[in-house]
């Protein structure tokens, strides 16, 4: 698989709060000058489809470990 295949089939949320909180966890600042939430976006996935499939795996585990936390604390929230 070259890399543009790799990059066509790796899918990015598009809620922008999460790719922002995702650029945070790979250490990537959240926000460049002049740049909106499609170019942020993308900048994610070019970012995504450099790691290698191990370092993917965990940054995803960690963003559903996230995703459950703050559902959990709704819950009890409410």
């Amino acid at each position: 698989m070259d890399y543009s295949d790799k990059h066509r089939k790796i899918n990015v949320t598009t809620d922008n709060v999460k790719i922002q909180a995702t650029l945070r966890q790979l250490e990537q600042p959240i926000s460049l000058f002049g740049e909106g939430p499609a170019e942020r976006r993308k900048r994610l996935q070019n970012l995504i489809s450099s790691l290698y499939d191990d370092e993917i795996a965990k940054v995803l585990r960690k963003n559903e470990e996230d995703d459950e936390r703050v559902e959990d604390t709704k819950e009890g929230v409410a």
